[in-house]
């Protein structure tokens, strides 16, 4: 069966021109991590409240999900994407011009949400332009590569600039870049030909209430919970642990963080490819948050240089599970499109839970039991949560076939 023009003219454009923004999104998520040290010193906070500013940041990115993905369909897709990087352009510059450890809570929160409303439409933006194509192998390069590259490049490159310019200026620059990213994305993109509700519709009940009473949206997203808190408080914090306890230089810490992000890029491209070729997303998404709960686990207990290999296996194992994980609302639960940016939003929050607690959980056990005791319970949250998506659903065929789904399949999907 051939593919309609209109699913596919332009789509790798678009992919690059969204995975920009998932670039700018994580550069000034992750920019004040990197500035710990600095932020600390300057504010005389500990390892507990610079935790906190991690999950104040969830906070907002955690609330603005399903929001960010209802006023996708009220305001059409474009809008909303712009709408995100703006919010989150302007509290990046403003996080960088804040004075007090409380003005930039305030900010790292509107961050969050700014970001929130960004990458559930992302998503969903995604989705529709690869709807008949190597959809999860797009959702891997942007979700996860260019999400873990942008990461990587605020772990590591922005300690060097944080040094040269201070920590101040460089969350300003970080914002700014975003700033041009929306600027970018409100002259360039565009929904693909033929789905006019992508510009904006009115709601349909029963098809928003389908994208989120799905189980298999709450399954997956339930799953993703432990993994995905400890994915980033390890991502966060690896820098503090590896010279505290490690005896790191700063330098080679910042650049095992990094690390940790760019191991993403080919575990989101693999994970794609391989999701693409298959109907078991589910051993997919499972298999991974086991494998990134043992690497985390061991990290206490291994010897120093060992450490090298097991950030970069947590970095792989996670995001080469997050791509099949984003997949779920279009090719498990088979939510109409211009709904997938609330049901993915629906997922998004509810793993965005783990994403709050798990850094404060660990900012208290730390200082309380030590590092070891924080990295097992790291482990522990992981598995746990993972291990609930054993009870979520496949998809009825591969990404990549061109052939129609049985009528069958597709009712037991809704």
């Amino acid at each position: 069966m051939s593919t309609p023009t209109g699913a596919t003219t332009g789509r790798w454009p678009m992919l690059a021109l969204i995975s920009l923004g998932f670039v700018a999104l994580t550069l000034n998520w992750f920019d004040v991590a990197a500035a710990f040290p600095l932020i600390g010193e300057e504010f005389g906070v500990g390892i507990g409240q610079l935790t906190l500013l991690i999950s104040l940041f969830i906070i907002g990115y955690g609330l603005a999900h399903v929001p960010g993905g209802l006023l996708a369909t009220a305001m059409g897709m474009k809008r909303t994407l712009v709408l995100g990087l703006v919010v989150q352009g302007v509290a990046g510059v403003l996080s960088g011009l804040s004075y007090s450890y409380t003005a930039l809570a305030v900010f790292r929160t509107l961050s969050g949400i700014g970001g929130s409303i960004f990458i559930a439409v992302a998503f969903a933006a995604v989705i529709v332009w690869f709807r008949q194509g190597p959809v999860t192998l797009a959702l891997g390069l942007s979700g996860g590569a260019a999400f873990s590259a942008g990461a990587a490049f605020a772990l590591y490159v922005w300690i060097y600039l944080q040094h040269a310019t201070g920590w101040h200026l460089s969350l300003v620059i970080a914002g700014v870049f975003e700033l041009v990213v929306a600027l970018a994305t409100a002259i360039w993109f565009h929904t693909p030909a033929g789905l006019p509700a992508l510009a904006g519709t009115r709601f349909e009940g029963p098809a928003l209430r389908a994208a989120v009473a799905s189980r298999d949206l709450w399954i997956y997203g339930i799953a993703l919970m432990g993994g995905y808190g400890a994915y980033f408080t390890a991502s966060q914090v690896f820098t503090e642990y590896a010279t505290q306890e490690r005896q790191f230089p700063a330098s080679l810490a910042g650049l095992l963080s990094a690390l940790i992000a760019l191991a993403g890029i080919p575990g989101s491209v693999v994970g794609g490819l391989l999701a693409d070729r298959s109907r078991n997303l589910r051993a997919i998404v499972v298999g991974s948050l086991v494998v990134s709960a043992v690497f985390l686990v061991l990290i206490p207990f291994v010897p120093t240089g060992a450490l090298w290999v097991l950030g970069i296996g947590l970095g792989a194992s996670v995001i080469f599970g997050f791509a099949a994980w984003s997949a779920v609302p279009a090719r498990v639960s088979r939510i109409k499109h211009e709904y997938i940016g609330t049901a993915t939003g629906l997922m998004l929050t509810l793993a965005g839970v783990g994403g709050f607690f798990v850094p404060i959980a660990f900012g208290h056990i730390v200082p309380a039991a030590g590092f070891t005791t924080g990295w097992v319970a790291l482990a522990g949250i992981s598995l746990v949560c993972g291990l609930v998506g054993v009870f979520g659903r496949n998809p009825a065929r591969p990404a990549i076939e061109t052939t129609p789904a049985p009528a069958a399949d597709v009712a037991e999907a809704l």
